[in-house]
């Protein structure tokens, strides 16, 4: 990893929401290295304009979710039962469906009623614990206000500009720090969508005093089934909560 770190939304929000798909990958960036974490001055502003409709997505998830498990299934869960119910999870309509893929690896044998009973709490739960979580990437980061508008680097970042509004000027951001604090930046972000694409990726490293852009995301060839037949990758889920990992 490189000296600093400059942190998108994503990974703020992704570290907060413990249902995020995110989570664990930004809970290890976090908390692994000795780098300086930075991000803009309105990380307040992000966490409350997005909290409301981010628990409200993964609330609904996980409820669709727990009263389907209370339809479909009684006695205890199955090994069978349970592989049936995480395939049937839908990732491109379930914003909680990493956590819910995870949440079922320890459950078979289990009955119903305490498994959605746990949901229950799950979902209790979602609001509290982001406030909590937001508190601690307080102490995590430090708050950054930019020192230059550097409008010769906005006249160089035409394609990300017109893919992106909004990562347009966290790249502004970024390389602000990365103009004015010793040692290597990386751009630290969730979104795979601009950021993987390698004309972006040149436009911006070109034009930038950012370093390196570091995704930290999970894929969705994400198997709960492969982490547990091949732990040697350390991400095996052994909370799903994320407190322990």
């Amino acid at each position: 990893m490189a000296d600093n770190a400059f942190l998108d939304k994503g990974v703020i929000l992704g570290f907060c929401f413990f249902t995020d798909p995110h989570h664990r990958e930004c809970r290890r960036y976090l908390f692994s290295d000795e780098t300086e974490y930075f991000a803009t001055e309105q990380v307040e502003n992000i966490f409350r304009n997005a909290k409301d409709s981010i628990i409200e997505e993964h609330r609904r998830g996980i409820l669709r979710n727990l009263q389907q498990v209370k339809v479909n299934y009684e006695g205890e869960l199955t090994e069978s039962d349970i592989e049936e119910i995480q395939s049937e999870i839908d990732r491109d309509e379930n914003s909680a469906w990493r956590y819910l893929e995870d949440f079922y690896e320890d459950k078979a044998g289990r009955g119903v009623y305490e498994v959605t009973d746990e949901l229950r709490e799950v979902i209790r739960e979602i609001e509290q614990r982001a406030e909590a979580r937001k508190e601690t990437l307080y102490s995590t980061f430090q708050g950054w206000l930019r020192i230059s508008s550097h409008e010769s680097v906005q006249d160089e970042l035409t394609q990300l500009r017109a893919q992106d509004e909004e990562d347009f000027w966290i790249v502004i951001d970024a390389h602000d720090v990365a103009a004015n604090v010793p040692g290597e930046t990386e751009l630290a972000t969730t979104n795979p969508a601009e950021f993987a694409d390698d004309q972006i990726k040149e436009e911006v490293l070109g034009a930038t005093a950012i370093d390196s852009i570091q995704l930290v995301f999970v894929s969705r060839d994400y198997s709960p089934l492969a982490l547990r037949n091949n732990p040697s990758d350390g991400s095996v889920p052994t909370d799903v909560s994320g407190d322990n990992t």
